[in-house]
């Protein structure tokens, strides 16, 4: 065989073997990987995670840096918004709060209770990450926005 056929082959292998199930999941929200890198100058956000509090809820935590370090994000509200399901569908449930500083992760607060939305909880709980939307911004006005995967902090 030459070695344009064989690479034929080979494709072809590879497209019956691949399931084809449709999308994934980072497809379909349009997630990417951390760090998340917005305009230049901008809050960089390195970490995101939604800490389970048992018999409570859902606490979301984030790290981000600026490159023009903690005085341009103190006292800047950032938002944080965590979808109701893992498809990204429907409106995210969002919190707010500044950072203390550069590269300091930060408790932003209760995000999903689980007396308000157990089916919610219970969905994060079995998870391993969680689609979230971020919108960062700094006193100078640069910002980063996006989606990703907040880890699943137990």
């Amino acid at each position: 065989m030459d070695r344009m056929t064989s690479l034929l082959v080979l494709g072809l292998i590879l497209a019956s073997c691949s399931g084809g199930t449709g999308p994934e999941v980072g497809d379909l929200c349009m997630a990417v990987s951390l760090p998340l890198v917005g305009t230049p100058n901008g809050p960089v956000v390195t970490d995101v995670g939604l800490e389970l509090q048992p018999g409570e809820g859902v606490i979301v935590v984030a790290t981000a840096t600026d490159p023009q370090g903690s005085d341009d994000l103190r006292d800047v509200l950032q938002t944080v918004g965590v979808f109701p399901d893992v498809e990204c569908r429907g409106t995210p449930v969002t919190i707010r709060d500044d950072l203390v500083g550069s590269g300091i992760e930060e408790t932003f607060g209760t995000a999903v209770s689980i007396v308000d939305d157990p089916g919610l909880y219970a969905a994060i709980e079995a998870a391993v990450s969680w689609p979230v939307e971020l919108s960062f911004v700094d006193v100078d006005g640069h910002r980063t926005e996006g989606r990703t995967f907040a880890r699943i902090i137990r």
